[in-house]
């Protein structure tokens, strides 16, 4: 946005001011509290002798005949220091909060700026439509549902190499309109962890919209060919799983591209008692060959449904698994 030089040049010589004095003043700013400090004692000593006055007339039902009214020079200086020392604090607090705000917007297009970077970056190592040699496993998805819908989501992983290292994979997730917007991964304390080495894994923010993220994993050191990493990625979305109360149902899928046929697939979902209501489930996509599909507990002790399968083949995993939840309200 447009700004005068003069406001500009303002706002810089202000800060440069406030700089000097903050380095190099340490004194006069200690002053300058001080005698705010005295307004204020001041000004609370009037309020304390104006109420006294008040309570006296009061308890005494006196009657004040009206007398000509003097002013005091001590009063004038009074009121001038008080207006001045509000003023001076009010733009003081004011500049503060748009710098804080400046700097905020900063930070907010620097971290953009590292987002698309990293979007580059990958898309140059691994171009989009490139046929990858890496194979998906294993896949262990486990969605607590908490009775407001907030769902705690861990995903575990077990990839494989092909041919060719693997330096890097990405991973995104999307919620429905119903679920709360997140402003960043940090809200929804998006984790990645490799469960063999504390140190060896890392992420950078892809995409950072309010309801669809995602973020590239790098891995440290990278998965040699042949070899199998297992790692797992966490969040908590702020009533991600809503859908289920205001529309009666929601999918969930996994969907992924892996060279070779996944070896197992779990998926587990539970909700905690005292929702209102209680779950019901179907497939929804195709059918899983060797599949298990049943009512479990959460170490919680939360009901909730276990859906596995076994040798999956790349085509269904790449279409996606599917599977349908129904929410019915209990009846009072």
């Amino acid at each position: 946005m447009y700004k005068p030089g003069w406001v500009v040049d303002c706002r810089r010589g202000i800060r440069r001011w406030l700089d000097q004095l903050l380095s190099t003043s340490q004194i006069g700013v200690f002053a300058l509290a001080f005698s705010l400090l005295i307004v204020l004692i001041e000004f609370l000593m009037h309020l304390k002798d104006a109420r006294e006055l008040m309570t006296s007339l009061v308890v005494l039902g006196l009657k004040i005949k009206p007398q000509p009214t003097k002013v005091e020079i001590h009063d004038l200086l009074f009121f001038a220091l008080s207006f001045g020392a509000f003023f001076s604090l009010t733009f003081f607090l004011l500049w503060i909060r748009a710098e804080y705000r400046h700097a905020d917007d900063k930070t907010v297009r620097t971290l953009r700026g590292v987002m698309r970077a990293a979007g580059h970056i990958c898309n140059r190592l691994f171009p989009e439509g490139d046929v990858s040699d890496l194979t998906i496993e294993k896949i262990h998805f486990v969605y607590q549902i908490q009775k407001d819908f907030t769902s705690l989501v861990r995903r575990t992983y077990q990839i494989r190499a092909g041919k060719d290292p693997v330096y890097f994979i990405e991973r995104g997730f999307r919620v429905r309109d119903h679920a709360d917007p997140a402003e960043s991964l940090i809200d929804i304390d998006f984790q990645v962890r490799d469960l063999h080495d504390p140190n060896g894994i890392v992420y950078l923010p892809m995409v950072n919209e309010r309801k669809n993220k995602s973020a590239c994993v790098f891995f440290l050191p990278r998965i040699e060919p042949e070899e199998a990493r297992t790692f797992e990625v966490s969040y908590t979305w702020p009533r991600m799983a809503r859908s289920l109360k205001i529309e009666g149902e929601e999918e969930f899928t996994v969907r992924h591209s892996s060279a070779k046929e996944m070896i197992e697939f779990c998926m587990e979902i539970y909700l905690e008692p005292g929702s209102g209501g209680s779950l019901s489930w179907e497939e929804s996509g195709q059918v899983l060959p060797n599949k298990t599909l049943c009512e479990s507990k959460s170490q919680l002790n939360w009901p909730g449904v276990k859906y596995m399968g076994i040798n999956i083949p790349s085509a269904v995993a790449d279409s996606g698994i599917r599977l349908r939840l129904r929410w019915k309200a209990s009846q009072i």
